[in-house]
């Protein structure tokens, strides 16, 4: 099936186009999601940070 170069320039057109809806809605939807992610960790409490514990690592065994 042969395509005029109208309908070839019709169609890369409209696979551009499709691509680009595509990519704004993955971003639209990253943004979302980074935002539920930081409001999820500002709900975490903050651990305790004794002093002296967890602050040096003795790696002479």
């Amino acid at each position: 099936m042969e395509m005029s170069i109208a309908e070839l320039s019709t169609a890369q057109k409209a696979a551009e186009t499709g691509s680009a809806v595509g990519i704004a809605v993955l971003k639209k939807a990253q943004q979302a999601t980074e935002g539920a992610a930081l409001a999820l960790l500002q709900t975490l409490p903050q651990a305790p940070s004794p002093s002296g514990i967890g602050g040096t690592v003795d790696i002479s065994a």
